[in-house]
């Protein structure tokens, strides 16, 4: 029995046909798949300013206070939350904001302690209860809402002066008559020597209690006022017209520049600007019934010059002040009702050439 061959006449022993391949395959060579490109991530968009940071630096540095700081809260807040730039900024309004507070809080301080909201008119007069002893003035006027002056300097002709100011006791408000009458004792008392100006005879006192407000509020202060009624101006300040350079212990006020102290109670004064023992910076009157003994005179006396001397030069006094003395009322001179204190300062190690108290 013989095997078939095959249908295609191929012989047994032939090759076996490859696999089929597209016509083309054998020309196109094999090209390896191209490397993927690198992928470069997208640069991050830039952080937005925020607006409120801007907004609160350029308030801080204009003064508006509140309104910065409240710009500066809600920058801090943004800033956090929303990744915003301008922290730095915020921060910046928040210091401005508190440069001016500070500077606002030291003029407040600078100001008198009796000046408010009324003591200045739109007409620019001032209410005579927030001027300073030794200030002069043109066009008094005396009503109801107080005294109220024109501020003039003291080398020009000028109407009046306020001589002298008396601080009275610290007790309740006693009513507008009694601080009335109080405040003309005390005025009286400490303006007497004025009448030994060669103006003398035609200066009257007028006197400018604390109102019941200032009371309250620790001021207690009486302005003590010397009107001119004679002829004319004044020329110059009181002081330059007192017949002698020699004034008596209750004479002296502030600003006073002491040659020597002498213990008979006159003492010879000079121009700051020469060699002088004492200064004086504070002069007031205390106030009781009964004299309260020598350790508590000078005690009370000793706390008195000290909070005076804080008021005037603060937490720095100058560097030619070598102490604060005192000359505190004797029981005797209580009993006929010379009670003023005198805060006076000494120089070291030399004596002082200048004057020391603030004008």
């Amino acid at each position: 029995m013989t095997t078939p061959p095959p249908s295609d006449d191929v012989p047994n022993d032939s090759e076996p046909s490859p696999a089929w391949a597209p016509p083309d395959a054998a020309a196109s060579p094999i090209v390896p798949p191209a490397p993927a490109p690198d992928v470069v991530p997208p640069a991050p968009a830039g952080r937005r300013t925020n607006r409120f940071a801007v907004i609160a630096l350029v308030t801080g540095l204009l003064g508006l206070i509140p309104v910065a700081v409240g710009f500066v809260i809600a920058a801090l807040v943004q800033t956090g939350r929303r990744g915003e730039k301008g922290k730095g900024l915020a921060i910046g309004g928040l210091v401005a904001s508190v440069a001016w507070a500070a500077a606002v809080a030291l003029t407040l301080a600078l100001l008198p302690a009796d000046v408010n909201e009324s003591s200045v008119r739109e007409d620019g007069k001032v209410a005579v209860i927030a001027m300073r002893p030794g200030e002069c003035f043109n066009e008094f006027e005396e009503g109801p809402a107080g005294m109220f002056v024109r501020r003039s300097p003291c080398s020009t002709p000028h109407q009046g002066e306020v001589g002298a100011e008396g601080e009275l006791p610290n007790i309740p408000y006693p009513g507008e008559k009694e601080v009335a009458a109080g405040a003309l004792v005390v005025c009286q008392e400490r303006t007497d020597f004025l009448l030994g100006s060669q103006y003398g005879p035609d200066l009257k006192l007028h006197v400018a209690p604390p109102d019941e407000n200032a009371w309250k509020n620790g001021r207690r202060a009486a302005k003590c006022v010397m009107l001119y009624a004679g002829s004319g101006r004044l020329p110059t300040s009181l002081d330059q017209t007192l017949e002698t350079r020699s004034k008596d212990t209750s004479e002296l006020l502030p600003g006073d520049c002491i040659r020597k102290w002498e213990d008979y109670g006159i003492h010879p004064l000079v121009p700051c600007d020469r060699v002088h023992q004492y200064e004086v910076f504070a002069v007031y009157t205390m106030h009781g019934d009964e004299y309260p003994g020598v350790e508590a005179v000078e005690e009370k006396v000793s706390e008195g010059c000290t909070k005076r001397a804080r008021k005037v030069w603060g937490a720095n006094p100058p560097n030619d002040i070598d102490d604060t003395a005192y000359v505190a009322p004797t029981e005797q001179s209580w009993g006929y009702g010379r009670r003023i204190v005198i805060c006076l300062v000494e120089g070291s190690p030399e004596p002082l050439k200048r004057s020391v108290v603030p004008h």
